[in-house]
């Protein structure tokens, strides 16, 4: 067997030498998580090879909700118990522009994450309403931050991007998105960041990787649900409710014959209700999407629903009649109708379901600058004005604070004496 010359074998080692180094410098280096436009978007495969073990599911925690109405199923049922007579401000904050989405908290309670149509997210103190930081977006920011276990704020805008948050205010990864980023993320059970940008539905990992994308026919204005088995549920302005896979794949989708704005709500057996331009809000099968009824209310139904403990859905409905229903999940017979004072125009109205404390007393606010205490029989218990619109979900704290962002371009945290 013919011997190589010293030389060559020389030059032979050192190339294999320079190419291991090669490689083992590549992974070292390896792109940082940002992304900066879809174009630039890894591919699917290779986003879902997230070396992280899967987060648990985020729920709504007794120092508050933190995500649009405490859990992925958007039930929101809280913990504790609301004020029973009218309260008072504690105190107020301007966070520079009107506030449409619901106030979110840290997972220890001490700070409240309030996002305004003037571009900006603003951390406040929970004890006194200062501001601890303060965050430009962009542009406005419709969407309900979402706040992860391990603190990560999760905020999109109409800035056409979603931005991962430190509890410190420091920005950790920027998504360009397909449209304007105006729905409340949520948290599903592995960690993924579900939401929806334009017409596009996104899941997105921690570290900002995109999992996989759904684009619908029309812009989604809904947040998204998820059930407990991980599917995944939104309607769009196509006329449609969809259901995706865990996986973001689709499994149905209905023509329901109007816009669907309201977000949905997953009742305890899994049932899907949603809410349509049509006045209507409609039972769906999880399974097929078959229509199980339709409950007719004579007003646009656009915020999302809302659950209470026995399983009663939970809705705002807009003019000329406004007011906050109450159906039967399974039939949905109008258990009763409790009426806001309205202009008779088809644009104002209650803007979203109740939230419900321990004790049963269901919490709104309306576009008559009222927050809004009822209990179960549909009774008014107490009222408070605001200096502006109240289309924002509340929230409430574990000590029976009560948390109220308003269309004055104020954060509300109010107690009872």
């Amino acid at each position: 067997m013919r011997r190589l010359p010293v030389v060559v074998l020389a030059v032979l080692v050192a190339t294999v030498l320079v190419a291991a180094s090669l490689r083992w410098h590549a992974r070292e280096t390896r792109a940082p998580a940002r992304i900066e436009s879809p174009s630039a978007l890894p591919p699917v495969d290779a986003a879902r090879a997230d070396p992280r073990p899967p987060r648990p599911p985020a729920i709504d925690a007794p120092h508050g909700a933190r995500m649009l109405h405490g859990d992925a199923r958007h039930a929101h049922r809280a913990a504790g118990d609301a004020p029973s007579r009218t309260p008072s401000a504690v105190w107020t904050r301007d966070v520079g522009g009107p506030v449409e989405a619901q106030v979110t908290t840290s997972p220890d309670g001490q700070t409240l994450y309030a996002a305004s149509l003037g571009g900006t997210l603003t951390a406040l103190a929970r004890a006194d309403g200062a501001v601890k930081w303060k965050l430009d977006l962009g542009d406005r920011a419709y969407a309900t931050p979402c706040v992860a276990p391990d603190g990560t704020i999760y905020a999109g805008s109409d800035a056409k991007k979603v931005v991962a948050v430190s509890p410190e205010g420091k920005v950790r990864w920027s998504l360009d998105t397909d449209g304007d980023a105006d729905t409340g993320p949520v948290l599903s059970a592995d960690g993924t960041v579900v939401f929806a940008a334009g017409r596009m539905v996104y899941g997105v990992t921690p570290l900002g990787f995109v999992r996989w994308r759904f684009a619908a026919k029309r812009k989604v204005y809904t947040s998204p649900a998820i059930g407990a088995d991980g599917r995944v549920f939104f309607g769009a302005q196509d006329h449609h409710a969809y259901a995706l896979t865990p996986e973001g794949g689709p499994l149905w989708s209905v023509d329901l014959g109007a816009d669907v704005d309201g977000a949905p709500v997953v009742g305890d057996d899994g049932a899907l209700f949603v809410g349509t331009d049509a006045g209507e809000v409609v039972r769906l099968d999880p399974g097929d999407g078959r229509v199980a009824w339709r409950a007719k209310l004579g007003g646009y139904v656009r915020g999302t629903l809302s659950l209470a403990r026995g399983g009663d859905v939970l809705a705002g409905v807009y003019g000329p009649a406004p007011r906050q229903v109450r159906l039967d999940p399974s039939t949905g017979a109008v258990r009763w109708s409790f009426p806001v004072q309205g202009t008779g125009a088809r644009e104002f109205g209650v803007h979203g379901g109740a939230l419900e404390d321990d004790a049963g007393l269901l919490l709104f606010g309306a576009q008559d600058d009222v927050v809004y205490a009822i209990d179960g029989s549909g009774t008014i218990v107490w009222r408070f004005t605001t200096g502006g619109d109240v289309d924002a979900p509340v929230t409430l704290l574990g000590d029976s604070s009560l948390v109220v962002g308003s269309d004055d371009g104020k954060v509300y945290l109010l107690r009872g004496e």
